[in-house]
This record gives structure tokens, sequence and C-alpha cells, in this order.
């Protein structure tokens, strides 16, 4: 059962790649190359979102955890699982993956921030050296990364120390963490306050840049205003999205496993959820390139120019009339 689990999980996996790393590497490219001068400062970071959700997202593939129940306890069984020799190494790796979600949520967080304070105190913000706003950037995934690093360290537990009744007899390649009730209610109550604690913020900040655009149109020019309005018309759909198909499974996840409902079908429901979530990566990316008028002509633009490179080399090919719009 175990063998088979694991290999259409590595085929499900396997798709879930492919489709990230088609769509965001094109995302990244597009919006480096192709942002407009209104869009520039904005295009940093819907980049540092990228970045980061594609490193997980690349990370948790080449690795590939599975969850060993009733063991709280996961199985590298990804082609980097040979170079990850130690048990310190693969809990490492365990860290940074978990890092990088992190730090994708705080993206989301940040842009925010930002769209909100350019738009409220604009003639404050206009006297800062925008130094100042990518180093407090930083600082802020500094400090998010070393707190998760610090969590997921104390919490990890040798498989040495481990309850042996509850290891699988194979125990290569594997982590495992505390699963006693008060590490449990701990790092459950973390979660929950972190992920609500985020979407309080969340909608907090984008009623305060409504309000804000709302308070500035009459002093801004009809384009600059509706390029404002384009930009946090998109953002939220975006983000909206991201807590929709990405957080909302994960704290599902989350809660299914730490409460023990059902163990049978912890690993077959967190795996499951897991590739839910990996998803929408993708879907972020695809949501990127389509809602805003720049980065879709981009795409288009690049398509016609490969269907005319087709058509060179096929004569029979004909360009679909629907590109040209």
């Amino acid at each position: 059962m175990d063998e088979e689990f694991s290999y259409y999980y590595s085929i499900m996996l396997f798709v879930t790649s492919v489709g990230s790393i088609a769509v965001k590497p094109l995302c990244i490219y597009i919006v480096i190359m192709k942002t407009p001068v209104l869009m520039r400062t904005v295009s940093y970071f819907i980049l540092n979102e990228l970045l980061w959700n594609f490193s997980g997202n690349l990370l948790f593939t080449l690795g590939k955890p599975i969850l060993l129940v009733p063991a709280l306890c996961f199985r590298m069984d990804g082609v980097v699982s040979d170079m990850l020799k130690t048990e310190q190494q693969r809990s490492i790796y365990s860290i940074v993956i978990v890092v990088c979600v992190a730090n994708f949520c705080l993206g989301f967080l940040s842009t925010f921030v930002y769209r909100y304070v350019t738009l409220a105190f604009s003639s404050a913000v206009l006297g800062l050296h925008k130094i100042w706003g990518y180093m407090l950037c930083v600082i802020a995934h500094f400090i998010v990364s070393l707190l998760v690093a610090c969590l997921l360290y104390n919490w990890h537990m040798p498989v040495s120390e481990y309850p042996k009744e509850d290891l699988p007899e194979n125990t290569q390649n594997i982590v495992c963490y505390r699963s006693g009730e008060r590490e449990i209610m701990i790092v459950t109550v973390l979660f929950c306050s972190a992920y609500g604690l985020a979407l309080f913020l969340f909608v907090l900040l984008v009623v305060l840049s409504i309000s804000a655009l709302r308070k500035r149109a009459k002093l801004m020019n009809k384009k600059t205003h509706s390029v404002q309005k384009e930009i946090l018309r998109n953002l939220i759909i975006i983000t909206g999205t991201a807590v929709i198909l990405g957080c909302v499974p994960f704290t599902a996840v989350v809660l299914f496993f730490m409460c023990h409902i059902n163990v049978a079908l912890q690993r077959t429901v967190t795996s499951c959820a897991t590739l839910f979530t990996l998803n929408f990566g993708t879907v972020y990316a695809v949501l990127i390139l389509s809602l805003f008028k720049t980065y879709r002509k981009a795409v288009l633009g690049l398509l016609r120019r490969s269907l005319a490179v087709s058509t060179v080399c096929c004569p029979n090919n004909v360009i679909s009339p629907a590109l040209n719009v």
C-alpha cells in the first residue's frame, strides 16, 4: 500500500511540477522585461512573491516529503534524498521549504502595506529613499525566517529518540518531529494565530487601501487613477485567490492532522491537500499574466512570434485571429 501510494503521489507531484516550471519562469521573465514605468515598484513585490513561491515549489518537488502516520515523520522520497546524507541535513531542508512558504505569505502582506502607505502618505514617501523601504522588507523577511527556523529546529526530534512502535521498519531518509500533546498544541496555536493575524491584516490593508485611493481620486489625473485602481483590483483578486486556493486547504490539513481526526486518512488527506496548495502557484502566475493588461499583451506577443516561427517552418499552420486581440 505504501509503495502504491508513493507511486501515484509521485505522478501527481510530477504533473504539478511540470505546470510550475512551465509557467512561473515565463511569468518572472515577463514581469522583469515587460513591466511599465508606473508599475515598476509594484513589480518588485510581485517578483518577491513569485520567487519565494517558485523556490518552495521546486524544493518540495525535489525533496518530495511523504507523511508516515501514525508517526509525525516525513520521508524524503525525491531526487535529493540521496544527497541529504544526515538527519540534520534533512531537517534543514525541511526548514527551508517552510521558510519559503512563510515568506511567500509575508510577501502578500508587504505588497499591501506598500500600496496603502504610497496611497495614504504619498507626500511623506516621496521624501524617503527607496533603499529604506527595501531594507524594511529584507528585515521583515529575515525575522520571519528566523522565527520559523527556530520553531521547527526546536520541534525536530531525532529518530533515535522517537518511540519505536510508531516508526516504520525502514527509517532511511526520514525526519521526525515531537508528537506530544504539549508540542502539538503549541504549534497549532502558533500556526492558527499567525494565519489569523495575516488574514486580519490583509482585510484591514485592503479596506484602508481602497479608502485611501478614493480619497486621492480627485488629486490624481484620470490615467494615473485608472492605473492605480487596476493594480489594486488585480492585487486583491490574486491575494484573495491565494487565501482560498492556498491557505484554506493547508490550514484545514494542519487542523485535521493536529487534532488527530481519523488517523487512518491523515496521510492521504494531507498529501492531496498539499498538492492542491502547490498547484496554487501555477494559478497565481496565470492570474498575474492574465489580469494585468501589459503582461497579457506580452504573452500574446510571445505566442504570435512563436506561431510566426512555426508558420515559417510549417506553412500549413494558420495563426489564430484570437491572438490579434
